[in-house]
């Protein structure tokens, strides 16, 4: 157990020293005004989720249902976070070849890095669920931490090691079927096809559950609940004992179904070149052959396609996952900056970056609108969900500028993902709260874009400038 924790705190030391030390978080005073921002943002968020169950719920006694309904979609929120820390490292192929030069067992290894999976996936659920939880605490009191527990807790750590079996169960069917080599493809696709499902399941079961609980509708039994029902008959004690003994069953087949370590491909598809050989069209391949790019576009198609069958109104929301490849947009073009004559100034140079991105969402956003669209979501919902795509583009461009993600080590987008989020995610809530008019939201969107692009060509022109030695830092 000592070297899996050894490699598990490797992994946490490693990490946030690489992300702490990147781009503009190299200067102390920048981080440390980032973290304060982030904690009071948290803490805004759990006050604002202790204000609005206030005004919902004003007895105890309701609280029991809300936690019944919230534990049905727990694996959901689980299973969202797993794929994406997943995919995270099977990226981070740098570091786990790294790992390999530890005195370490293959057991001891996959311990170690599902104690340090599981922590990042604790720590991204409690910070969706800190809200709710903070809110029932004020309303119930520290009594009600019980059914917290059986409801939340539990049924995520479950849920947490079940989704472990079934990647590392897929991961070995693809060596099996000697597929490995795309399994960089193949897993993110499966395990969004199965989180498209999860949530088809969870939406037909949350009405039933309430009924249940209220009183109003039949016993329903949902195996989310498994926990709360067994300590509502038997009590925490008993639900407790099950709930280790099932814990030890599903690290006893993490260990056993573990597949050796394989490197995933690199290259994956070839792509046509449809803007021919010209510089943009250089530009343009270098975005959209990338597995992720693919990945992620096919995802987001399948996805849409699945809410259109399920007949599911909702507007195009998956073609913000699109946006999230804009992240890596500036380092994933810089040898092709680097390479042949400068005949481009910061403006013409900042085009070349965002213009692939662009023109892959002109691409991709008529065919998921016209499957949103024909699932009954309006105009105005489509044409702004599209926009804020657009924004959400050059935004995350200059996350990436600012936060240049590190080769091999996906991890460090975190940080400016986070802040491009925590940024934009505040301004928008904000003018919601606020009760103003779409038009003046569109208004502080455009401005947003506009100052981020603006940054953006600043920002590269200094880089730039500094890489050849003509500036003084």
């Amino acid at each position: 157990m000592t070297p899996a924790l050894q490699l598990a705190g490797f992994l946490s030391v490693f990490l946030v020293r690489r992300i702490a030390r990147r781009g503009v978080l190299r200067l102390p005073s920048v981080r440390w005004t980032i973290a304060l921002a982030g904690l009071a943002a948290f803490v805004g968020f759990c006050a604002f989720g202790v204000v609005i169950l206030r005004q919902l719920i004003s007895e105890p006694e309701q609280l029991s249902p809300l936690l019944r309904v919230v534990g049905v979609s727990t694996p959901l929120w689980i299973l969202t976070v797993f794929t994406v820390v997943r995919v995270l490292f099977m990226k981070a192929s740098d570091l786990v070849e790294l790992t390999f030069s530890f005195p370490l067992t293959n057991r001891a290894r996959t311990l170690g890095f599902m104690l340090f999976e599981s922590l990042v996936v604790g720590l991204g659920v409690m910070l969706m669920l800190g809200a709710l939880v903070t809110g029932t605490i004020s309303i119930g009191g520290f009594g009600i931490l019980d059914q917290v527990i059986t409801c939340l807790v539990m049924p995520s750590t479950v849920a947490y090691l079940v989704a472990s079996v079934y990647y590392l169960g897929l991961e070995r069917l693809l060596l099996r079927l000697r597929l490995a080599r795309l399994r960089a493809f193949l897993v993110p696709v499966v395990l969004a096809a199965t989180l498209v499902a999860l949530y088809l399941g969870v939406s037909t079961q949350s009405e039933s559950v309430l009924f249940a609980a209220v009183g109003q509708g039949d016993d329903y039994f949902a195996v989310q609940l498994l926990f709360a029902d067994i300590a509502a008959s038997h009590g925490t004690m008993a639900a407790t004992g099950i709930w280790l003994a099932m814990l030890a069953l599903l690290v006893c087949a993490v260990f056993a179904i573990a597949p050796r370590q394989f490197d995933p491909t690199r290259r994956f598809a070839i792509v046509p070149r449809l803007f021919g050989p010209t510089e943009f069209g250089a530009y343009f391949a270098a975005h959209i052959r990338g597995i992720e790019t693919v990945t992620v576009c096919g995802i987001s198609l399948a996805g849409s396609y699945a809410l259109f069958l399920a007949d599911i109104r909702l507007p195009p929301i998956l073609l913000l996952a699109v946006t999230v490849q804009s992240v890596y947009a500036y380092v994933s073009t810089e040898p092709l900056r680097a390479c042949g004559p400068r005949r481009h100034g910061p403006g013409m140079r900042y085009v070349l970056v965002i213009g692939p991105q662009l023109a892959t969402l002109a691409i991709i956003a008529p065919p998921i609108s016209i499957l949103s669209a024909l699932t009954g979501a309006r105009l105005d919902e489509i044409l702004s969900v599209v926009g804020f795509a657009v924004s959400n583009v050059i935004v995350l461009t200059l996350a990436g500028i600012a936060f240049p993600p590190e080769k091999g080590n996906p991890f460090s987008v975190i940080a400016g993902a986070a802040v491009a989020g925590l940024v934009t995610g505040t301004i928008m809530l904000g003018t919601n709260l606020l009760g103003l008019p779409p038009q003046f939201t569109v208004g502080v969107m455009l401005a947003l874009t506009l100052i981020a692009a603006a940054l953006s060509i600043a920002g590269m022109d200094r880089i730039e400038r500094t890489s050849r030695h003509e500036v003084v830092v």
